[in-house]
């Protein structure tokens, strides 16, 4: 593989993966993962990127990227409009940063939005960021794609198949501090289905396990990229197959103790 790719090389990646005009695409990214992009584009590699994504599911569709920042968990203020997005990467502190990008109300399990149903996502509500009527939820309704790219895989939406399978291994915890909206403080209440810490082993889910369950099942399609690769799947086939299985057997995705040891 070449450790650079271009601009068309991405369209071409893009019409691989069979994105198309009006998608809602949520999107994990590791740039890294797929080397350096060639490009002349003046605005610099980040905006060529989300020019491209754009440009792939039109005005009728929406990109969507994870902004989470755990800080409200640890006792800071959520600033919804300029709390930065933490561990998420450069590309998802863009878009959140983006003068036509929406961040969803949720204090530390948010995403940012840019296109027809962003305030849509962005408004969303629920008990939390992946119970019904959230962000997660509305995505699902919207048939949601999910893209890996320069990453093999990442857990986000495996949190709402661990809610709607009431997995044994988490319980609802409630975390209370300052929303920030607008300038305007106000003091609110938010639910979380934590994992039992004090559970030995610690219930810590086995990733390359998982994603290799759904790429064995059919789920996840992957075109290559640059030094790397980009990958797709509907956000309701992943989340209704895990669903399935954890409901089966709510362990069956957790590291063994021995790997947890």
């Amino acid at each position: 593989m070449s450790a650079t790719y271009s601009e068309p090389d991405l369209s071409a990646c893009l019409e691989k993966l069979d994105i198309r005009q009006g998608d809602c695409l949520f999107i994990h990214s590791s740039l890294k993962g797929v080397g350096k992009l060639v490009t002349t584009n003046q605005r610099g590699t980040l905006q060529a990127i989300l020019d491209q994504l754009l440009n792939a599911v039109g005005d009728s569709g929406t990109l969507v990227v994870p902004t989470f920042n755990f800080g409200f968990c640890e006792g800071k203020p959520f600033d919804r409009q300029n709390t930065p997005s933490e561990g998420m990467g450069a590309f998802c502190e863009f878009v959140r940063m983006h003068p036509f990008a929406t961040r969803s109300r949720h204090p530390f399990q948010c995403v940012s939005a840019i296109g027809k149903n962003s305030a849509r996502i962005g408004e969303a509500q629920s008990r939390s960021a992946f119970s019904a009527g959230g962000a997660f939820d509305t995505m699902l309704t919207l048939d949601c794609k999910i893209m890996f790219l320069g990453v093999e895989f990442v857990e986000t939406f495996v949190h709402v198949s661990e809610e709607r399978a009431n997995v044994p291994y988490r319980f609802w915890k409630t975390f209370r501090g300052t929303y920030i909206d607008e300038g305007e403080a106000r003091a609110i209440a938010v639910d979380f289905f934590a994992r039992k810490i004090d559970l030995v082993p610690e219930p810590l889910l086995d990733k390359p396990k998982i994603n290799q369950f759904i790429r064995g099942e059919g789920v996840v399609t992957t075109s290559p990229l640059g030094a790397g690769s980009a990958s797709i799947c509907r956000a309701s086939n992943l989340v209704d197959t895990l669903t399935l299985a954890m409901t089966v057997d709510p362990s069956r995705f957790l590291l063994s103790a021995q790997d947890v040891g």
